[in-house]
């Protein structure tokens, strides 16, 4: 029995005080309206309406029941309004998530500037590693880089980044620049360990057609590539930074990088958002700006 269409009906014939006037507004046959109407006192257990030859009328049980529906009604008909208005509106909250290196870094000053474009949407940036159950998160936009383990994301990419070897001035003043992938062996090292796998990132260096992989001694070892980089840029090591991090401080003199035949890996990053047949135009706003400015700042990236 579909309880709210009976009440439908019933509001209609209520306000129409007549089976044919309401059966025309809800494009039913008189009859039809009739037959809704006894189904819907057989299951409240009374009779709502007066019947005669002339004119209908509400019974004392009927008003009563009427006041109840007019209320909820235009508290279901203004809820519709209201999550219309907010789903094409720009009012509401979204959350983002993102794996630490890439929203301390590149995502957190885009929301700061989409925040502004938008004083009314309110954005809140998880950041973790390992990489979120974004499901559970009940995440509206995400950013990763790496493959894409959940295919029921809809992706967009936006560029790739790399690893590059870097250390400080201050290191190398104090310990020498090592020449040689074997030179690293005499080094301290700052490993990064992989967010998924927990397992160290490896240092790959390629001469012509062939690739070496090398496990330095680490002094160091971290998941978290922030805790990383504040280390090789204090004279703690040299590590593999990615490069979005690395170059606007190697170019400021503050890092070098260390070239080496190091081929670091390749990485695509996507901006993402679970597959959703009505998406809020907030959700969609954010989604298109992340993208385009991730797109333009890895463009400058190289």
């Amino acid at each position: 029995m579909d309880r709210f269409r009976l009440v439908t009906t019933f509001m209609c014939v209520a306000e129409a005080e007549n089976f044919s006037r309401a059966a025309q507004m809800l494009h039913l046959t008189p009859q039809a309206v009739s037959l809704q109407i006894s189904q819907l006192e057989g299951w409240l257990g009374v009779r709502v309406f007066h019947r005669t030859t002339r004119r209908m009328s509400l019974t004392e049980d009927g008003r009563l029941f009427y006041e109840r529906c007019r209320v909820g009604v235009q508290s279901i008909n203004q809820g519709e309004r209201e999550l219309r208005e907010r789903a094409s509106g720009t009012a509401g909250s979204i959350k983002v998530v993102s794996s630490l290196s890439l929203g301390q870094l590149l995502v957190a000053p885009l929301l700061a500037q989409f925040t502004e474009l938008y004083p009314d949407i309110r954005t809140e940036l998880v950041t973790q590693n390992p990489w979120p159950d974004t499901v559970d998160l009940g995440m509206d936009v995400g950013v990763i880089g790496g493959p894409l383990l959940n295919t029921s994301l809809v992706a967009r990419r936006v560029g790739r980044f790399t690893h590059m070897l870097c250390a400080s001035p201050a290191y190398l003043a104090r310990y020498g620049e090592p020449r040689t992938m074997q030179d690293l062996l005499q080094h301290r090292c700052i490993g990064l360990l992989h967010p998924r796998t927990n397992r160290i990132w490896p240092w790959t260096f390629q001469a012509a057609r062939k690739q070496t992989t090398l496990e330095p001694w680490l002094c160091f070892v971290t998941q978290d590539p922030a805790v990383q980089r504040q280390l090789v840029v204090q004279g703690a090591g040299i590590g593999q930074l990615t490069d979005y991090f690395a170059r606007p401080l190697i170019q400021s003199d503050a890092l070098l990088e260390l070239v080496l035949g190091y081929s670091g890996p390749r990485l695509d990053v996507h901006v993402f958002i679970p597959q959703r047949e009505h998406m809020p135009k907030r959700t969609k706003l954010l989604s298109d700006f992340l993208y385009e400015n991730l797109k333009q700042a890895f463009q400058r990236q190289g």
